[in-house]
């Protein structure tokens, strides 16, 4: 339970680097997944426009279908909340790994399968069902992915959505200066505040290259998210060892 405490700190450097990693991580999805089957994959609230526009303007079925979209998230959510949430709460060790190597292997399986013909072309239009299947695949990843730091971190930490981000953004410019606190507290929250521009541009600059990386190499960049899962692993398991050691120093 001590290494599960390591993400509290959010605003620790080595917890920064790793959201921004994966801030990243998630904007080079949602970016792919636009690419690959015209739809922002980690976008919940768009999903929702889509389905009620889609009764109207393109059938009931093609909506129904789309519902599957954000049931995808939630259930990717729920798979990283059953590794990592479930036995925190049962005072056993999360299982910040065994979440991070299967979404890692979820990735390789997309790109295999989308080169093997599986999804069809690159870029084909929403229409088949194979499209749909891409769809969703990439939803549950993002969910999972955006699910498994907010565990850890009592929610504080969500890398796929950045409405929340730039909202809290914004009302913190308003009220650091009218703050009725300290000069301590003023300055966390403008070190907040760097963190949620840092996360943004983390994620806008996955998006940027995964313009580049997809357009060039089609299902294969869906191997550097695979290739990032793995890096944030590593990272994740320096750092629960650092705070680990920290722990047993500052007790001993």
């Amino acid at each position: 339970m001590i290494r599960s405490q390591a993400f509290k700190d959010i605003l620790r450097k080595e917890n920064v680097v790793l959201w921004c990693l994966l801030a990243f991580q998630a904007g080079f999805i949602n970016a792919g997944g636009f690419l690959a089957c015209h739809r922002f994959v980690s976008h919940v609230t768009g999903y929702g426009s889509q389905i009620g526009l889609g009764f109207t303007s393109e059938g009931i079925w093609l909506s129904l279908e789309m519902m599957l979209a954000p049931l995808s998230f939630i259930a990717g959510a729920s798979f990283s909340a059953f590794w990592i949430d479930r036995p925190y709460y049962q005072n056993r060790s999360p299982k910040v790994g065994t979440c991070l190597i299967i979404q890692s292997i979820l990735l390789i399986f997309v790109f295999g399968f989308g080169e093997l013909g599986f999804f069809g072309e690159f870029g084909e239009p929403l229409v088949l069902q194979r499209d749909f299947i891409l769809l969703f695949s990439l939803c549950f990843i993002c969910g999972m992915q955006n699910a498994a730091f907010a565990c850890l971190t009592n929610g504080q930490i969500r890398t796929t959505h950045m409405t929340g981000l730039s909202t809290d953004l914004g009302m913190n410019l308003v009220r650091i200066p009218f703050l009725n606190v300290d000069e301590r507290e003023k300055t966390y929250q403008k070190r907040l505040n760097w963190l949620r521009v840092a996360t943004f541009l983390s994620f806008m600059l996955g998006s940027a290259i995964s313009a580049v990386a997809f357009t060039a190499l089609g299902y294969h960049g869906f191997l550097v998210p695979a290739l990032t899962s793995l890096i944030v692993l590593f990272k994740s398991y320096r750092i629960m060892d650092l705070h680990e050691k920290e722990a047993v120093s500052a007790s001993s």
